[in-house]
């Protein structure tokens, strides 16, 4: 397996010499950081891709989780992981200080988290999700709300979810049939099913707090009755965990994100499904667009973290296999070179597609020697 995985060069010319994204900390939100704490944020997120993410990469892969006995097993290193990005303010990075965030652009923190996904997509995606539905809680829930779980998503305690899908449902929310039955006790019962839920319920983190899309008894007719609630897979009682009736039915393996369980999850069957009202009735697609948005780009940066370390992978596996003679009638082998007209074409096809936006990108330089990065290996 190939050591590399993304260009830094190329990242860093991208954001400096493209982007010049230094020149966002003129405004106050950002006036804390400066290139330095750019390329502290960038280095600390290559020692983690490198050391604790890349190396299980292929066991992830080969091991996915396991549901054993109603619960999710997932990798050993899914829990220190989590620990690890909570400790170093990866979760919360940017989100304001007084909220425990780092205040980092989401230009750096989008190209963190392209080092991360590039390193291994499948561990990425725990600590990220926990990132887009703390963001829910923090724009559309209660003070209370964001005292009582954003505290424990951004410490990496635990873990966080968006689920929308049913087994009938998919792109047509309008056709979700999950329940929620108001009650006098400040929350709501709970009843339905949700499928395909990434990271919907693991060992690596001590309780999931799913953003979930279900309809109000008596709510109107189609998405216009969709709202959002909290429902945790345990809830907190005299401050301890208890189970919230959220069980787990199955789980799925999705090809290139294997490390990820994907749940089949129902709430309800024994009618103590507690769920808790985020902003207001039936607005809660408005706000989940938030979530469904911010994901949208996360999964167009992962496509493109897949492909860089693919490209380095497969450009390994070139120069390294043995093909072709040396000199002519030796049956001596010897790796071709990536120069030759056939590994050019292929190469620059790889190349084109994992990074080819910063292949015509502008340099911000005053000298006139061309900057497109050094072919192949660059």
């Amino acid at each position: 397996m190939a050591d590399k995985f993304i260009s830094e060069r190329n990242l860093r010319f991208l954001l400096y010499e493209v982007f010049d994204a230094p020149k966002i900390t003129q405004y106050p939100y950002y006036a804390e950081h400066s290139r330095e704490s750019f390329d502290m944020a960038l280095d600390t997120a290559m020692k983690i891709g490198k050391n604790l993410m890349k190396p299980k990469l292929t066991e992830m892969d080969k091991n996915p989780p396991e549901f054993v006995n109603g619960k999710v097993k997932v990798h050993s290193m899914v829990r220190g992981l989590m620990k690890e990005c909570g400790e170093g303010g990866w979760i919360g990075a940017p989100f304001s200080f007084d909220l425990g965030g780092q205040q980092l652009p989401l230009m750096i923190s989008g190209a963190c988290r392209f080092i991360l996904s590039a390193a291994n997509y499948s561990a990425s995606v725990y600590p990220f999700l926990t990132t887009g539905a703390a963001h829910l809680i923090l724009s559309f829930g209660s003070p209370e709300m964001i005292e009582s779980y954003v505290p424990k998503m951004f410490s990496g305690e635990w873990q966080g979810t968006m689920a929308m899908t049913e087994p009938q449902a998919g792109s047509s929310l309008a056709d979700i049939t999950t329940t929620a039955e108001p009650t006098d006790q400040g929350y709501y019962r709970v009843k339905g099913q949700k499928i395909f839920i990434s990271a919907g319920d693991h060992d690596g983190a001590d309780n999931v707090i799913h953003l979930m899309l279900a309809k109000i008894k008596g709510a109107p007719a189609g998405v216009k009755g969709i709202s959002m609630l909290i429902v945790p897979q345990k809830r907190l009682e005299n401050g301890q965990l208890v189970s919230n009736d959220v069980n787990t039915a199955g789980i799925y393996h999705k090809l290139g994100y294997r490390g990820a369980p994907i749940t089949q999850l129902s709430m309800g069957e024994n009618d103590d499904c507690r769920g808790y009202l985020v902003g207001e009735p039936h607005k809660g697609l408005m706000y989940m667009f938030q979530m469904m948005n911010e994901a949208r780009i996360d999964v167009g940066l992962g496509a493109a973290a897949i492909a860089s370390a693919a490209y380095y992978a497969s450009l390994e596996y070139a120069q390294q296999r043995p093909q072709g003679s040396r000199e002519e009638g030796s049956p001596a082998k010897t790796p071709p070179s990536p120069r030759s007209p056939s590994s050019s074409m292929r190469i620059l096809r790889e190349c084109s597609s994992s990074s080819g936006p910063w292949w015509k990108a502008p340099c911000r330089s005053s000298c006139s020697a061309p900057c497109m990065p050094t072919w192949p290996g660059f």
